[in-house]
């Protein structure tokens, strides 16, 4: 799979939290040929069925499409757009491009502050708050007032770019690079024979609450739950044990793990020669898990993750390479579970 080309594409397609049907829409087409039933349900998630000998478990295979973003407040009197951020930090974005989704289509637009030199105190190390940003679109103030309306969402603007060494930098990564795994995986789980009933679940509002894995979840009700997400890459001036290489598939370990699905994961792993780490999570893990090892009657979970750089910015960079890995061990683990995968999960 040609990662580069792929998220160069979806990654600039909207989805914010609670907004996600342009992306679900592409990303349902996208898995439609590899499975047996797509649908886009009424969360804004995709489903997607690929059907086993009917002898394996139900596997749900779940990373998130929803993007993190802003959302418009107010317009000012000369124009000026005020947001609240819905994800990102502050401090990433002065001089940010945006795109406002507004119901005539996207209206491009420029975030701007007032600079030191007129605040008085000339202050150049502070990050300037959230609510002393606003979005310049050019338009007069009788023009935006009539084209944006509070509650809308605002898409972040950033170019996919091939760094060294296999890596890419791209906006979005967070959760579409696990997306990409997923597809992947499909691609490759299509042309294999296995016994499980393969869920391929691209949840919305994970960002805001998981409200996507949850529904689908209980909708599924799988026997166990891989989740992909992402974790925090290696870079200066970060505590040792809070991040992790980018060669490095974290796999997560602690009370809401199940731990035969964490072994089994890394032995696979071990098999084909994927570099594994333990990622340590004493509660919540932050990702769609904490919502499906809930459903029903409670899904075995394990969290598998991306390490990127630089996360929730317009420049997040993680590796093609790993993902390729990551897509190869779902696979592989996938089409071993057969009419004996209950006596994997037992303790």
């Amino acid at each position: 799979m040609d990662y580069l080309a792929f998220l160069s594409h979806v990654t600039t397609v909207p989805g914010t939290s609670g907004y996600e049907l342009p992306v679900a829409e592409v990303l349902a087409k996208a898995f439609a040929p590899y499975c047996d039933e797509v649908k886009v349900d009424h969360n804004q998630s995709v489903i997607a069925l690929k059907r086993g000998s009917g002898k394996g478990p139900k596997i749900m295979l779940c990373a998130h499409i929803d993007e993190v973003g802003l959302m418009t407040t107010d317009v000012e009197e000369d124009g000026s757009v005020r947001f609240m951020s819905l994800g990102v930090a502050a401090q990433t974005l002065p001089a940010q491009e945006v795109y406002i989704l507004t119901e005539d289509g996207p209206l491009y637009g420029v975030i701007g502050a007032v600079p030191p030199h007129l605040t008085g105190d000339n202050d150049r190390s502070s990050v300037t708050p959230v609510e002393e940003l606003f979005i310049d679109t050019g338009l007069t103030a009788e023009e935006a007032k009539r084209r944006v309306k509070p509650g809308m969402s605002v898409q972040l603007v950033g170019r996919t770019m091939a760094l060294e060494n296999e890596l890419i930098a791209s906006k979005t990564m967070d959760d579409r690079a696990c997306v990409a795994i997923l597809l992947d995986c499909a691609q490759q789980l299509h042309s294999r024979l296995h016994d499980a009933d393969v869920y391929y679940v691209l949840s919305s509002c994970e960002e805001r609450g998981s409200l996507g894995a949850d529904m689908a979840a209980e909708t599924i009700r799988p026997d166990m739950a891989f989740i992909l997400d992402v974790t925090h890459g290696t870079m200066p001036d970060c505590r040792p044990g809070r991040t992790f290489p980018l060669d490095v598939t974290a796999v997560s370990c602690g009370p809401n793990t199940h731990r035969k699905m964490a072994a089994l994961l890394k032995e696979h792993a071990a098999r084909l020669h994927i570099k594994t780490m333990d990622e340590v999570a004493r509660g919540t893990t932050w990702t769609d898990a904490w919502e499906v090892q809930v459903a029903g009657e409670g899904v075995p979970c394990v969290v598998m993750s991306l390490p990127l750089k630089y996360m929730h910015t317009t420049v997040e960079v993680g590796s093609a390479a790993l993902m390729a890995d990551q897509a190869r061990l779902l696979c592989e683990t996938v089409c071993k579970m057969d009419a004996g995968w209950e006596e994997t999960l037992c303790f």
